[in-house]
């Protein structure tokens, strides 16, 4: 019954741990109120397993490649012109004083050039302060997967032009800084693989992808060592 009425939301996160603006994105999304509901996490980030924790268990360290911040002109400087005059073009910043603000909350700063790579696949964890809170995976660059996600703000959700995923993790990860957490990205990188194809009369080399099965593998490791899921994995990757 719940689910058969529209949800709404108080804006209820002005405390001092930082102002959270909820907006109206669980009126644009009922689930998300399956991971934040009233004005908190569903679930205890502490309880999930740390990162260092399941390193030992698949002997291979992540690496650091980017952190989350608040899309605020602190992080992302405004833009000039060579002349040195203010661009007319600007970003378009989270305005913590609007309680309706549904564009883009967060945004990544890259750590080292591991964030554009593009010359391997990637596996990768999202991890608040120290516990995994998503395992996905992405054929491009960390970059360009969390740029996805960074689209998935509530007003593209109301729109219907970004997925669920992109939007809950967006709206978790904005809430999970705003609660004093830190966000971090790390990744695993994964050599592009290549077969030889000798189909038609001809011979070819032929890239594959194994980030699929990659993060398939590194998430039944994960669910056969803890007994489930990281929390936010909604869904397997694409």
């Amino acid at each position: 019954m719940l689910y058969n009425v529209v949800l709404l939301v108080i804006i209820e996160r002005i405390t001092n741990k930082g102002n959270y603006i909820m907006s109206k994105a669980i009126e644009s999304y009922e689930k998300l109120g399956l991971y934040i509901s009233n004005g908190t996490f569903t679930f205890d980030i502490s309880n999930s397993p740390t990162l260092k924790s399941f390193e030992k268990v698949i002997g291979e360290n992540a690496i650091l490649v980017a952190k989350c911040v608040p899309n605020t002109e602190e992080y992302f400087a405004l833009s000039y012109n060579k002349d040195g005059t203010l661009s007319k073009k600007q970003r378009e910043y989270l305005d913590p004083n609007d309680e309706d603000y549904d564009g883009k909350k967060i945004d990544y700063i890259g750590e080292n050039s591991y964030w554009t790579d593009e010359d391997n696949e990637w596996l990768y964890f999202l991890v608040y302060d120290v516990n995994i809170m998503k395992i996905g995976m992405t054929i491009t660059s960390p970059k360009t997967r969390y740029e996805s996600y960074s689209c998935g703000t509530g007003r593209a959700m109301k729109k219907g032009s970004c997925s669920t995923t992109n939007f809950i993790v967006s709206e978790c990860n904005s809430f999970a800084l705003d609660d004093g957490c830190e966000v971090k990205v790390y990744g695993i990188p994964l050599p592009k693989k290549t077969v030889v194809d000798n189909s038609w009369g001809e011979t070819d080399i032929i890239s594959v992808s194994i980030a699929r099965g990659m993060e398939k593998k590194l998430t039944n490791i994960f669910t056969k060592t803890y007994g489930y899921k990281p929390v936010l994995c909604v869904q397997e990757g694409k």
